[in-house]
C-alpha cells in the first residue's frame, strides 16, 4: 500500500464547441474567417438575439487559429518580425541587433468587461512598482493582453455612448 501525496489539481477548460459544427450563420462565420485571414479589415460587429451562437462561434474560431510566435515575456504579444506589431522594448532590441528570446502562445481571446474603467483598458502607471522601486512603470491594460489576437466585447449595446 503506498499514499501519493503530491497530487496537483489539473487545469480544467472550459470544452470549446468546434467552429465546423455551427450550423447556418454564414455571413458571421465568413466575417471571422475573412478577418482572421486579414486582421487590417478591423473588426466584426456582430449583431443578434440571445442563443443565435454568436459567443460560440467567436470563442470556436479562436481555438482554431495556430499559436503564433511572440517576443518572450513581451505583454504586448509582440511580432519578432513585424516591426508595427512591435511594443517599444522589443523594436529597442531589434534596432541594437540584440538576441530576442521567442515563444508560441495560443492567440490571445480577450473579453472585455462592461464595466472596465479606462486604465483596466488601454493600461495604468504601476503603483506597486513606483512605490516600492522608485521607478515609474507601465501595467499595460486588456488592449496589449488583446494584441495581435481577438477582443471581444459582449452585449456592445449596454455600452456608455462615448
Amino acid at each position: 500500500f503506498s499514499m501519493v501525496t503530491d497530487i496537483k489539481p489539473q487545469k480544467t477548460e472550459r470544452p470549446i464547441f468546434p467552429f465546423t459544427a455551427i450550423i447556418g450563420q454564414e455571413e458571421m462565420k465568413l466575417a471571422l474567417i475573412l478577418n482572421v485571414i486579414d486582421p487590417r479589415i478591423g473588426g466584426v460587429m456582430i449583431m443578434g438575439d440571445r442563443g443565435t451562437g454568436k459567443s460560440t462561434t467567436i470563442r470556436a474560431v479562436a481555438d482554431l487559429l495556430p499559436e503564433i510566435q511572440v517576443v518572450a515575456g513581451d505583454p504586448f504579444n509582440s511580432s519578432p518580425t513585424d516591426f508595427e506589431l512591435m511594443g517599444e522594448e522589443a523594436k529597442v532590441a531589434v534596432l541594437q541587433n540584440k538576441d530576442i528570446p521567442l515563444e508560441a502562445r495560443k492567440v490571445p481571446m480577450i473579453d472585455l468587461p462592461l464595466g472596465a474603467t479606462e486604465d483596466r483598458v488601454c493600461g495604468t502607471i504601476d503603483i506597486e512598482k513606483a512605490l516600492t522601486d522608485g521607478v515609474k512603470a507601465f501595467e499595460p491594460g486588456l488592449l496589449a493582453k488583446a494584441n495581435r489576437g481577438i477582443l471581444y466585447v459582449d452585449e456592445v449595446n449596454l455600452l456608455d455612448d462615448h
